[in-house]
């Protein structure tokens, strides 16, 4: 049940509990009392035997009644708080296992979250907890409190007939053979549940977001298959777990019911022979019949405990992974926001060729920047490493002459608003929206930002205004509406460094104006990035960049790059003519 590796991740896991110490100590002698009153038990049936029913001992017609109550009533005091407390540490430990989880998740950087599923990570918290929690919980109380009882029946037998007592232990090595045999077995199958549940898990999220192309494209029967043979294979690693499980313990017991046959045999034998008393007899049958049952708990926990463990591996597995880097130290008093790209190189993870070589760029501070060029081109993956979700590979960025890897990560951030095509919205108000990240925002300042973004014209149409509940990601809005809350969010963060990733392409043309007059009062005295959308914004730049393959290919005014009738006079061309974005 338990090598090397599992104690060790057993361990581990234990870790969560040690702050419970206090708790840990009742629960553990209370364990200890359980363990104690099944020897007790046998014991009190040999005085039972032989001085009440032979010997006719007065004294003990009214002293065994009382012992063999108050044996029962300790027990079941101290199996009380044993399973009440054991409770406590456990729920208490996956708290914080569920917390470190969730930190974890915070701290990871943008390339995790890329190569890890969100159902897969999901899953660790719903299915791998729960699942550890039994090996914390229940498991861990059977195997002390099962083992010490086994220990002291044994000790009983031992002080009863020793020779008898170790032709019993006879079968120890095979059902220790047999219980390896079977947790090795049920790890492996644990760990594809574990790998199918996290693929069902991604599936159920996958149908749930994109029910709408399902129908549109007619892929029902499709969706259903893919989640059908995942269901499938999650059966047959679970029916594989509970098939060598239900053959692992009645095999212990059958061998314990031969090992317990032969002994009894010898043992009325020797009885025979008056090497016994009665009571003796009696008591030895007795405490070897008790070992029984803490024999198949132990043997049965194996189970929870495989399960548990390929849950543990799992959830260290993601506890393990390294937090996104933020090694800086530097703060800016203020900041002017200035960005330059030197000598930039940057591959993806597992890409085959770089997206970035030797790049040069500088983006002047407190003025307007647009990135150009078609899809592909780099331009989204200029401001993710502006942002910091990815490190370069090669070379370095500066802002106002400091390496972005030297500037403390969070100060950074709390100095860039970044709105992004990929409208992200919470299920809670719209102030807690637009607010999102602040807290004790004055409302005066909410109503402001959202007036710059030319959101309040329908957020105060709504009955409940601010406080009105916008739903999963906002679904309760139009596109228009949701860009206008996500703008509003940026507004009123009111960074010095401002990320624009095709922040207006869900607008109409009327929304569009409305919002660009406020975002040209926004650009004023901040360094801002826009990512191309449509043509009315990039004429207004002070700079555009137009991107190639991850070069530049033009850099200059609106007037000039027309003029120069390169690149970028072809897509505007293109963009006039379809009405459509760069």
């Amino acid at each position: 049940m338990f090598d090397r590796a599992t104690l060790s991740l057993y361990r581990r896991l234990l870790r969560y509990v040690l702050p419970y110490k206090k708790l840990i100590a009742v629960t553990l002698l209370a364990l200890i009392v359980i363990a104690v009153m099944e020897p007790a038990t046998a014991w009190i049936l040999k005085e039972l035997v032989d001085e009440s029913l032979i010997a006719k001992n007065p004294d003990s017609f009214v002293m065994m009644p009382l012992l063999l109550a108050g044996v029962f009533i300790i027990k079941g005091i101290a199996d009380y708080f044993s399973k009440v407390f054991s409770q406590w540490i456990a729920q208490s430990a996956i708290l914080d296992i569920r917390s470190a989880m969730y930190r974890k998740m915070q701290s990871l950087p943008y390339s995790t979250f890329q190569s890890y599923s969100t159902g897969r990570l999901m899953s660790k918290i719903t299915y791998d907890v729960p699942q550890a929690s039994n090996a914390l919980s229940n498991a861990w109380v059977i195997i002390i409190r099962d083992s010490l009882t086994v220990v002291a029946l044994v000790a009983y037998l031992l002080y009863i007939s020793w020779q008898l007592t170790l032709l019993m232990l006879i079968i120890a090595p095979v059902v220790a053979f047999i219980i390896d045999k079977a947790s090795r077995l049920m790890r492996n199958s644990s760990r594809n549940m574990q790998a199918d549940m996290g693929q069902m898990t991604h599936q159920l999220e996958e149908g749930l977001n994109a029910y709408q192309d399902i129908k549109i494209y007619g892929a029902e029967r499709y969706e259903q298959n893919r989640f059908q043979n995942t269901a499938k294979s999650l059966l047959i690693n679970t029916l594989n777990v509970t098939k060598v499980s239900a053959l692992n313990v009645p095999l212990v017991q059958i061998l314990a019911a031969i090992a317990l046959a032969v002994v009894v045999y010898i043992a009325m034998q020797m009885s025979a022979k008056d090497m016994f008393t009665p009571g003796e007899l009696l008591s030895f049958i007795t405490a070897m019949a008790l070992t029984f049952e803490p024999i198949r708990r132990l043997t049965s926990i194996n189970e929870t405990v495989q399960k548990g463990m390929a849950a543990a591996e799992s959830i260290f597995e993601l506890l393990d992974l390294p937090d996104e880097a933020n090694n800086g130290s530097h703060r800016f008093d203020s900041i002017d926001g200035e960005i330059v790209f030197k000598q930039l190189g940057f591959t993806y993870p597992n890409a085959d060729t770089a997206t970035f070589e030797n790049f040069n760029l500088t983006i002047p501070a407190k003025k307007t920047t647009a990135l150009v060029g078609q899809s592909g081109s780099g331009k989204s993956t200029l401001a993710h490493l502006i942002a910091r979700f990815f490190e370069p590979t090669a070379g370095r960025i500066t802002l106002d002459g400091y390496p972005l890897s030297e500037i403390e990560l969070n100060h950074f951030r709390q100095n860039i608003a970044f709105v992004s095509q990929n409208i992200i919205l919470f299920n809670d108000t719209l102030a807690a929206n637009i607010a999102y990240g602040q807290s004790d925002i004055d409302q005066d300042k909410i109503i402001a930002a959202a007036k710059k973004a030319h959101a309040w014209e329908f957020i105060q149409n709504l009955p409940q205004g601010l406080n009105t509940n916008i739903g999963d990601n906002g679904d309760l809005l139009s596109g228009g509406q949701r860009q206008r809350i996500s703008l509003a969010r940026a507004f009123l963060k009111d960074a010095p460094i401002l990320i624009m990733d095709e922040a207006t392409s869900a607008l109409d043309n009327q929304s569009e104006k409305k919002v660009q007059q406020a975002m040209d009062e926004l650009r004023k005295e901040r360094t801002v990035i826009l990512i191309a959308h449509r043509l009315s914004t990039i004429e207004n730049a002070d700079q555009i960049v137009v991107l190639e393959h991850g070069k530049v290919i033009e850099q200059g005014k609106h007037s000039d790059l027309l003029v120069a009738n390169g690149l970028y006079a072809s897509l505007y061309e293109k963009g006039e003519q379809s009405g459509e974005t760069i």
